[in-house]
């Protein structure tokens, strides 16, 4: 699967936010993970390159190097350690048995029959398309109890009334065009939801429900809004399911790639030192050793790549309806 880059679409107003924040958001979400480690291990060679360069660093002495490929070999052994863990903890979730099978295709269907009654129309399979769907019903219901009348009396609560109702189309509206003309990939329907669980909104909702004298027809319109509402939660929160699963088999994967020549490489260099002079040459001094040991570090920084967005993704989607965080409301 081809990794996902969101730089075409950002992930909340970044247009607002300055050159500082787009680059951290980029960091941390928007961008490619394989694009991240190859610019985390283009700033260690410059690093590594520049200490050599003034004198802080030199691989002129034997012992010192030992330990230091020592240590990337047994660094990266322990990362090939940390794959075959993510790999079972995926097997953990999937694997199932024809029962266990059988009732989530059930609840995950009665899911699905349940959004498609309040669209009307059968509701698509790929994540972008069936996000676009909950929008659409959310926008609707949000219009229909901003076109209801709610009796005289009630100026507080139409104006109440009024604000969650453009509340929530402006969020709706803002998603909708963040998923226009994307790939269909679960993070991307993930991504346009970080920055709220609706929390807030189904708050508002039951608060002008229960502390107004609404008319019947506006109290229901409130509870169907709330449904929607709660919908794209749900559907948020299983979309981060599938994201997490194809993102940890791809670091599995990329780890791999990666980090089998590192070792590859590093054990080579530690064996090859074993036949060298107590006097290192120059040009292996200066420039063999310290790229190859910033290659020994390929494993880490791939690691640091994808795991910065696992646990972006998670901790702003940390909580669930009827809870939020400071994190998602941002």
């Amino acid at each position: 699967m081809t990794e996902p880059d969101v730089s075409d679409g950002g992930l909340s107003q970044l247009g607002d936010r300055s050159a500082l924040q787009r680059a951290h958001e980029w960091v941390l979400l928007r961008g490619n993970r394989v694009t991240l480690s190859a610019l985390v291990l283009a700033v260690l060679f410059s690093a590594v390159y520049l200490f050599v360069a003034v004198g802080l660093v030199q691989f002129d002495q034997l012992q010192p190097v030992y330990y230091v490929f020592g240590g990337l070999i047994s660094g990266n052994l322990t990362l090939v350690t940390v794959v075959v863990s993510i790999n079972q903890l995926l097997l953990s979730r999937t694997l199932r048995t024809p029962g266990e099978l059988e009732s989530q295709i059930e609840n995950t269907e009665g899911f699905k029959h349940r959004v498609e009654n309040a669209a009307g129309r059968v509701a698509p399979v790929r994540p972008t398309a069936f996000l676009d769907l909950l929008m659409e019903n959310t926008r609707r219901e949000a219009q229909r109890l901003g076109g209801l009348t709610i009796g005289p009396g009630n100026d507080d609560a139409w104006e109440e009334i009024d604000d969650l109702v453009a509340s929530v189309t402006r969020h709706v509206d803002s998603v909708v065009e963040l998923i226009e003309n994307t790939d269909d990939s679960p993070f991307r329907a993930l991504s346009a939801t970080l920055t709220t669980n609706y929390a807030e909104q189904i708050y508002r909702a039951r608060a002008i429900r229960e502390q107004r004298d609404l008319t019947d027809e506006t109290d229901a319109a409130l509870d169907r809004l709330v449904d929607r509402l709660e919908d794209v939660d749900v559907a948020r929160q299983y979309f981060k399911t599938v994201y997490l699963q194809d993102e940890l088999s791809s670091l599995s994967r990329m780890l791999l790639y990666v980090g089998v020549p590192a070792e590859a490489l590093c054990i080579l260099v530690l064996l090859s030192l074993t036949t060298t002079p107590s006097a290192i040459p120059p040009l292996a001094r200066d420039v063999v050793l310290p790229g190859i040991a910033v290659v020994g570090l390929a494993p880490l920084a791939v690691l640091f790549s994808y795991i910065t967005r696992t646990a972006t993704v998670t901790q702003r989607t940390s909580a669930t309806i009827p809870f939020t965080t400071p994190g998602q409301e941002e």
